[in-house]
């Protein structure tokens, strides 16, 4: 099996637990990881509509566990030797996907198995390991 380019993806920083599976995959296959954490289009409206807050201060709230996410898990690949590239975006996560595994060339998409991912297992077009 191939894995030079590793794709991480997280869509909420409860995801985060499963980094030490992704980063010791990465370890073992001497790959690059890179750490994606996706703002899923809707999941704001849907929570400012449950919790009754304002969707700005939720967004902001929730962008800001995703960084909080993505530094946690650059500094646990940091002291593996795993390199990590780092990114956070807004949108559908499986359009998100397949731009981030065109644009850098991965060949191993890494998630949380959940059924909010189970669209990310049946669209991609490259390998993905359910972690």
């Amino acid at each position: 099996m191939k894995l030079k380019k590793a794709i991480f993806v997280l869509t909420d920083s409860n995801d985060q637990h499963v980094a030490e599976s992704a980063i010791q995959l990465c370890k073992k296959f001497k790959s690059k990881l890179f750490v994606l954490f996706i703002i899923e289009t809707g999941r704001i409206s849907r929570l400012a509509r449950l919790t009754q807050k304002k969707s700005d201060m939720l967004r902001k709230k929730i962008e800001d566990e995703g960084w909080q996410s993505l530094y946690l898990i650059e500094d646990e690949a940091d002291k593996t030797g795993v390199s990590t590239s780092l990114h956070l975006e807004n949108g559908f996560a499986t359009t998100i996907v397949k731009k981030y595994v065109d644009a850098y060339n991965i060949d191993t998409l890494l998630v949380k198995r959940k059924n909010e991912t189970k669209k990310l297992f049946v669209s991609s077009m490259v390998p993905v390991i359910g972690l």
